[in-house]
């Protein structure tokens, strides 16, 4: 007998029209945003736009709470970048990766449009995010 749950392996995604309301998050500063003394809020596209800036800069299995048993992992791997692969190669993983990181978020409903650019070490990686509420979000991030 223990005190703490059991957590299941596997845990069904599920579909959601609603991102809902976070808390702002400023990317540039790495800092939540006040209005007022209280915390700012987001929600529908720009908590879409926030959930993806946030989702991209982390990497597979580096912090705790992401890390998962299944086959799929949260975040973006930048291993690939630094090796030398064919281009084709790094582009394919990345868009592997950005999928398999989009399918946790329950209000995207598909990926289009992924684009890749390599910058030396760094990749700016574009796509369209298409909600279940027919939005879209841009995204446009460097990793």
């Amino acid at each position: 007998m223990t005190i703490f749950p059991t957590v299941p392996e596997y845990i069904p995604a599920q579909a959601s029209t609603d991102i809902g309301r976070v808390p702002a998050f400023d990317g540039e500063a790495n800092r939540f945003l006040l209005l007022d003394g209280a915390l700012a809020e987001r929600s529908g596209r720009e908590a879409g736009q926030q959930w993806f800036d946030l989702a991209l800069r982390q990497q597979p299995g580096r912090v705790p709470i992401y890390r998962s048993e299944s086959s799929r992992q949260y975040g973006i791997s930048r291993a690939i970048l630094g090796e030398k692969l064919p281009s084709g190669y790094a582009v394919a993983e990345l868009e592997r990766s950005v999928r398999e990181t989009a399918s946790f978020c329950p209000a995207v409903r598909e990926i289009q449009d992924f684009s890749a650019t390599r910058r030396g070490r760094t990749c700016q990686v574009s796509f369209t995010a298409v909600l279940y509420t027919e939005e879209t979000v841009e995204v446009s991030v460097d990793v």
